[in-house]
């Protein structure tokens, strides 16, 4: 073990003799056993990549033809254990197969051809890079090097450059030079994507020549079998589990990192006796209805989350997360001067937006099975939170109490939320696009495991929801899928439903429709105190669907949305359109990224670099700030009395402020830290 200092903060760089696992289900990566790829049909080089890559566990690929990767496609078709989904845009394509990878773990293809196909592709591969998806991303490319010319959409040095316009985001950008090396390359590729210290997209190029080309020989593909160690000293783990168990008012927060290790993380917490918060991607990773839980907290966070960090947090462990705007919203994980314990794959993220007491650089899952053992064996648990807890989840979690039963005329959203939970039923998927919908599925729902809701906040792109849901339902089929969205969403990738009919997915798209972009409407008269209507034309999205042959149904009521509705419109196998007219005035009171927003506008001191916080030596002491004996005890706030019928008190009152900062570095060998 290493160890370095840095002002206030300790610093523990943990090794690993082999890096984290990279899927949802599997903690180990395995490699085909010395063998010869199968024989092709047909001997090119394009069938030699896809021999490889279905010897390696490869069966499905996502994406759009093209005259340059055509050989590739050829390739693909002619594979009897390949599939091929046809996405309408190249980024939907991304989007879908990071959707497919979340559902089975399974590592995605994504194949467009040259020119726009691969400039159309990178908003995805951005959003797989910052969500650390592993994904291989084949680009066809023109014959360039061969002719010396200059030809359309070449994405060579002396076109577009595609290797340098992604090398940022990629594990690895592999231009295939010959056709014989061009297995052994995707091989290269596939390898760089599934690393499982830093997994993400890998580039691929294959310029049509290559492709085209025979190869008159098979490759050997040789065994790799990645095993999963990191040694991580005894010492840190029982400091960690003695600052936990002697914390007046301790918390843990669960990032989306932890969705692997999420039984694991959750055997840790009951162990320990600590009550937890996750990030808004990490929501559901335990059940929302554990004891311990506060439901998520940043964006849209719970109130339970908003009470219990207002007390001022003394230690905190956070695991898996960079802590930034979305992630925390309203919600400071620690108070001013309390310890925060920060574990995650990527250092950089320490003492960032919050001072690090002890930053631990290490595997996720080994951290968290050690620090359950050592608390057991030392008899180490929390005796105060849950006392504690209890004061704070007196109130109802949720900014509307009775929205469950709230049957105004002009249809709340928050009662959409609780219609559609409560018809989908327990095995559903909720999937959430990005917009003012969002917020309500983030703050309404209750999700009870880590297949019951995703959302896509590594990039936070419009449409990266109505597309992930065709992954999330090819992946497994024995589950309803239902996607939350907005107009707007819909308006930009509507035309992908075509894919999900073509395939026969029953996916329930609920469209908000409000005939305006809401998020940007009131964030735009919140940050700018001025109204802009920012809006559209009515779309009859029932219609639309109709035009598609798609069913529909027009939502304007509480209760309409109901079990039978969803079996009757399900029932042809197609996907299914809810045109749902809500009341688009409804918000959440202090959602936190409009305030954070807010924050960012305003110059930071010259004394200190922007997004960073002051050192604890620099600081005020907590007695000139904010004197103990002068604050306003939670309880005096809301009384007791009246917990149960009355609306928690405004943020402001709840200290909603905090102060946001830059995201950490997205250098290539640095893993971006998943929310």
């Amino acid at each position: 073990m290493s160890e370095q200092f840095a002002s206030d903060t300790e610093f523990f760089a943990v090794t690993h003799s082999s890096p984290p696992s990279i899927t949802p289900a599997s903690r180990v990566v395995n490699f085909p056993d010395p063998m010869l790829l199968p024989e092709p049909d047909v001997d090119t080089a394009a069938a030699r990549i896809v021999s490889a890559l279905e010897a390696s566990g490869i069966d499905t690929y996502f994406g759009l033809p093209g005259g340059p990767v055509i050989p590739l496609f050829d390739a693909i078709l002619r594979s009897p254990g390949s599939t091929l989904i046809e996405s309408r845009h190249e980024t939907n394509a991304a989007f879908s197969a990071i959707g497919y990878w979340r559902a089975t773990g399974k590592i995605p293809v994504v194949v467009v051809t040259a020119g726009p196909g691969a400039t159309n592709v990178i908003t995805g591969v951005v959003s797989a890079h910052l969500e650390r998806v592993p994904m291989l991303v084949i680009c066809g490319d023109v014959a360039w090097a061969s002719s010396g010319g200059r030809l359309l959409q070449s994405l060579g040095r002396e076109g577009i450059g595609i290797e340098d316009m992604l090398k940022n985001v990629t594990r690895a950008t592999v231009r295939v030079a010959l056709p014989r090396s061009a297995a052994s390359q995707a091989i290269a590729a596939l390898r760089a994507a599934t690393n499982v210290e830093n997994p993400g997209p890998a580039l691929l190029v294959v310029p049509i020549d290559c492709g085209s080309s025979p190869v008159e020989f098979a490759h050997q593909v040789e065994s790799i079998r990645t095993a999963i160690t990191s040694q991580i000293d005894d010492h840190v783990v029982i400091d960690v589990a003695h600052m936990l168990a002697s914390a007046r008012r301790p918390l843990i927060v669960v990032g989306a990192a932890c969705r692997p290790h999420a039984h694991a993380v959750q055997r840790m917490i009951e162990t320990l006796r600590i009550p937890f918060v996750t990030t808004p991607q990490a929501k559901g990773l335990i059940p929302e209805s554990h004891p311990y839980s506060l439901r998520n907290f940043g964006m849209a966070g719970s109130w339970w989350a908003r009470r219990y960090t207002a007390g001022d947090v003394d230690v905190a462990l956070v695991i898996g997360t960079d802590l930034d705007d979305v992630s925390v919203g309203p919600t400071s994980p620690i108070g001013p001067d309390g310890s925060l314990i920060h574990v995650d794959l990527d250092s950089t993220v320490f003492n960032r937006n919050f001072p690090t007491r002890l930053g631990i650089t290490c595997d996720l899952g080994p951290f968290v099975q050690r620090l359950r053992t050592v608390a057991r064996e030392l008899n180490l648990f929390n005796p105060h939170a849950a006392s504690v807890m209890a004061e704070a989840v007196k109130g109802s979690p949720f900014d509307v109490e009775d929205f469950r039963v709230d049957d105004s005329p002009t249809l709340a959203p928050h009662r959409v939320i609780h219609d559609l939970e409560t018809a989908a039923g327990s095995n559903a998927t909720f999937i959430t696009d990005i917009g003012e919908h969002m917020l309500f599925a983030l703050h309404y729902l209750t999700a009870e495991g880590p297949t019951r809701f995703a959302i896509h906040l590594g990039l936070g792109s419009m449409a990266s929801g109505i597309c992930s849901a065709i992954g999330h339902a090819i992946g497994n089929r024995n589950r309803r899928v239902i996607c939350i969205c907005g107009d707007g969403g819909m308006q930009m990738a509507g035309s992908e439903l075509l894919v999900a009919a073509k395939l026969k997915l029953p996916i329930v798209y609920a469209v908000f429709n409000d005939a305006r972009y809401n998020m940007v409407y009131h964030g735009y008269k919140q940050l700018c105190g001025n109204e802009a209507p920012w809006d559209t034309p009515w779309v009859d999205f029932v219609g639309w669907a109709k035009s598609m042959g798609m069913p529909g149904a027009r939502i304007d009521r509480p209760g309409q949305i109901t079990a039978t509705l969803l079996d009757e419109l399900t029932a042809s196998g197609l996907p299914v359109v809810l045109d749902i007219r809500h009341d688009a005035a409804v918000r959440i009171r202090g959602a936190g990224r409009v305030e954070a927003l807010q924050h960012m506008s305003v110059p930071p001191p010259s004394s200190r670099m922007p997004g960073s916080m002051p050192p604890p030596s620099s600081r005020s002491p907590i007695s000139s700030r904010s004197p103990l004996s002068s604050r306003v005890p939670l309880s005096s706030r809301v009384p007791s009395s009246a917990r149960h019928s009355m609306l928690p008190p405004p943020p402001d009152e709840l200290g909603a402020d905090l102060l946001c900062g830059t995201p950490s570095d997205l250098g290539m060998n640095k893993p971006p830290s998943v929310r």
